[in-house]
């Protein structure tokens, strides 16, 4: 089944965001008036509300402040606007990023926005969540569901009457969800959307993909496919991009133009998942080069698996004969080493034990000790893999 839902422009609220940031970079803080004019401008559509937490995913990093203090004019936050067009949707974060220069002053009066009592973020209800690499959180939101945030993972909860809504912006989290069958409870990450009334389950932004694992109860899964972009080549003739919800003509003597065509995005139902399963939804070409949806095969998970794959709400991590590519790739979520393995003879060697997260060294102890393996430290944020000669 698909539900069709209106879209706005894309472009066009991201022109908006950056007039915002440029009203916002003034010395003094923001009025009532302009706070609660961005509120409603907020409010407009799910996706204003995405590209302004955009905003506050950059915001978490403040060290960016203190490196930048050039500020910028809006011919550079449109150049900066242009170029982020040119990248993936998550890629918006590096214009914000760009847009940090703007000073320190743009921070405190966005932070002012965000926590003030005028500010949107006043309760459990609407909040921005974010872990930093290492670190995990667990939260319990005003009608009792509970999240537990893993290593560096960002999300806004977004409850309105109708429904309680969550976006995953990075990251890994799992929810036990209050049961309240008027107000489903809705998870968006990338183009995957899990729906449950009351459940636990757990979804990973992996990339493109969205991993889902249902640990009580089930949720109904879906694909959310947004506009495509298509750009005018050489003769005209429009050439398919699928970053943005906008359509790029040529005209004479003026280059490429924006022409808006599409107006909606489609929710396709994929199924329901039920407890003791996962899979993955996954993005795929069908006709026309448009993205659709696909689920991978649905996979029972046995009761030692699921505990396993939820120890890291304990800040454990359990190996049982996997390859140490894959221990060295799940290791590397949880520090800011840079872990590489340098021969390849080594790759596929089966490793068991468990870690606390964050322990690397013990791990690195562990290799040496029990599985054969040299660990040789290039620097202070490298470490190398190879097959212990000696």
């Amino acid at each position: 089944m698909k539900t069709i839902y209106k879209f706005s422009n894309r472009a066009a609220i991201e022109r908006e965001a950056a007039e915002w940031l440029i009203k916002l970079e003034r010395d003094t803080k923001p009025t009532a008036e302009e706070l609660k004019a961005l509120q409603a401008w907020i409010n407009r559509s799910p996706v204003h509300r995405e590209e302004i937490n955009s905003l506050a995913v950059f915001w978490g990093n403040m060290n960016v402040l203190t490196e930048l203090a050039v500020p910028l004019g809006k011919t550079e936050i449109q150049i900066a606007l242009e170029s982020s067009k040119k990248r993936s949707r998550n890629s918006l974060r590096g214009f914000f990023i760009a847009a940090s220069v703007c000073g320190f002053a743009f921070a405190i009066a966005f932070a002012y926005m965000l926590f003030s009592g005028d500010g949107m973020l006043q309760n459990k209800d609407a909040g921005f969540y974010a872990t930093v690499v290492g670190q995990q959180k667990t939260t319990t939101l005003d009608d009792g569901s509970v999240i537990h945030l893993n290593t560096n993972t960002q999300l806004e909860v977004n409850y309105s009457h109708q429904f309680r809504d969550i976006l995953l912006l990075q990251g890994e989290a799992h929810f036990t969800v209050a049961k309240n069958s008027s107000r489903p409870f809705r998870v968006r990450a990338g183009k995957g959307r899990v729906q449950a009334i009351g459940t636990a389950f757990s979804v990973y932004l992996n990339g493109q993909n969205l991993d889902v694992t249902v640990t009580e109860g089930r949720v109904g899964l879906a694909f959310i496919n947004e506009p495509q972009v298509e750009e005018a080549d050489t003769e005209g003739n429009p050439v398919s991009d699928s970053s943005v919800g906008r359509i790029l003509e040529r005209e004479p003597n003026r280059g490429l133009t924006t022409v808006d065509r599409s107006e909606s995005f489609v929710e396709e139902e994929l199924g329901l998942l039920e407890a003791g399963q996962a899979t993955t939804i996954k993005n795929a070409l069908s006709k026309g080069l448009h993205l659709a949806g696909e689920l991978e095969l649905v996979e029972r998970v046995t009761k030692d698996e699921m505990e396993k794959r939820l120890l890291w709400r304990k800040g454990l991590l359990k190996f049982t004969g996997d390859p140490l590519e894959d221990v060295v790739k799940e290791i590397s979520r949880y520090t800011s080493l840079s872990i590489e393995i340098t021969d390849p003879a080594v790759r596929a060697l089966r490793i068991g034990g468990q870690f606390r997260v964050g322990e690397t060294d013990a791990m690195f102890r562990s290799l040496e000790v029990n599985f054969g393996i040299h660990v040789a430290r290039v620097g202070h944020n490298r470490v190398q893999l190879s097959l212990d000669k000696d």
